[in-house]
């Protein structure tokens, strides 16, 4: 791990940029565009090279010495199936260097403001705040589903090679009926849009209609992500149900 003392003045380095809105008066005309379009929009060139860096050094030492090894069937997303490991929220928020202070920090909730065109903060639940995935084994997927919460920021740590899976696929503009999900019906009827993305590599997700799973690995390969979410401010309030928690514990 690294000393707690060069993490800290880490930090304080980076404090400038994620105190700040560094996007205030850009055009976002065209990722709005696509991002309503799409349910997706791929934000790499967004994110400065420091702040991936240390999203990246942080989720590798959590995922070595916090993870947990899932492998069971959701019901709730038309029993889709979530084999990996993960590491969950409350090891990130308890043990995490810098994770917690750049998912709650202006520089991220603004970026996504400016593309969502609204107010976003960070999920009322906490436990949805922050996940950490890996699939690292053949047929290691997180099977379809939707999110509880509007928007979701992967941040992909460690991507596998095209030919060995964890293809990123959706189907936006499809509505999450918890007691009826009717996924296959979903498929039959929609195209499926697929995302292929390289380690260092940060997109938006429009979680809660975008219908999306990471396609099974077909080799003994690593893929490492992030996952971090938001609420709309004016939904601070209503009434969120999760049914997925058995994957948060």
């Amino acid at each position: 791990m690294m000393d707690e003392s060069v993490s800290k003045k880490r930090l304080e380095v980076a404090n400038e940029t994620l105190n700040s809105d560094p996007f205030a008066g850009r055009d976002f005309f065209w990722e709005q565009h696509r991002f309503e379009r799409d349910g997706y929009l791929k934000i790499t060139d967004f994110i400065q090279d420091e702040v991936k860096d240390m999203i990246s050094d942080d989720v590798k030492y959590l995922l070595k010495n916090f993870s947990k090894r899932r492998d069971f069937i959701i019901e709730s997303t038309g029993n889709t199936p979530r084999y990996l490991s993960n590491v969950p929220q409350q090891s990130i928020e308890s043990h995490g260097r810098y994770v917690p202070e750049i998912y709650k920090s202006r520089y991220l909730m603004s970026l996504i403001g400016h593309i969502v065109k609204e107010e976003v903060i960070p999920t009322p639940w906490k436990w949805d705040n922050y996940i950490i995935n890996c699939q690292h084994k053949c047929g290691d997927t997180h099977g379809w589903h939707w999110g509880d919460y509007p928007y979701t920021i992967i941040w992909v740590v460690e991507a596998p090679p095209l030919e060995a899976g964890g293809l990123l696929e959706c189907v936006p503009h499809t509505n999450w009926d918890k007691k009826n999900p009717r996924v296959e019906n979903l498929l039959l009827e929609n195209t499926i849009d697929t995302y292929f993305h390289s380690t260092g590599d940060v997109y938006l997700l429009k979680a809660d209609t975008t219908l999306h799973r990471v396609k099974p690995l077909s080799e003994n390969v690593t893929r490492v992500i992030l996952n971090t979410t938001w609420e709309r401010a004016r939904d601070l309030n209503r009434l969120v149900e999760h049914e997925t928690f058995i994957f948060r514990d």
